[in-house]
């Protein structure tokens, strides 16, 4: 994911801190630059752990909904107002991450699946494989 979004804003010129942002990762890790690119710019804050560091769970999967998140940051944060009503039957407009999944909607950058009934879902604590990304991030180009 870190490498992705980093790609997709053109790799620009970053020198990462020595110490890394986040305790789980080192500097010496692979994609250690883009991570540390995550953080600098806001995209991801990672979790903060009960002892007051935080971590950034590199080797796990990222779920759709925090997929979401992330090019939601990455474009800037833009100014959006979420529907009152759900554009996908499986997220609701009172979860976490809500305003980003629905401003995925809104400029296309994600379709989600149309279901039998005819009704659109997103599918949220699903992780994202690795094909969906290139096709989220292709869709994303003319917000990022």
């Amino acid at each position: 994911m870190a490498a992705f979004l980093y790609r997709a804003a053109g790799s620009p010129a970053y020198d990462p801190p020595p110490v890394s942002p986040f305790a789980d990762v080192s500097p010496d890790q692979r994609y250690y630059k883009e991570m540390a690119w995550l953080d600098h710019r806001g995209i991801s804050t990672g979790w903060r752990e009960p002892d007051g560091t935080r971590t950034y769970r590199a080797l796990r999967p990222i779920d759709r909904d925090a997929m979401a998140a992330f090019l939601y940051r990455a474009a800037g944060s833009p100014a959006y107002d979420p529907p009152s009503t759900s554009p996908f039957r499986d997220v609701s407009t009172g979860q976490q991450f809500y305003r980003e999944m629905a401003w995925l909607a809104r400029t296309g950058v994600s379709t989600g699946w149309t279901e039998r009934d005819g009704t659109r879902t997103y599918r949220p604590w699903q992780p994202i494989a690795r094909d969906a990304m290139a096709a989220f991030v292709y869709r994303a180009d003319p917000v990022l």
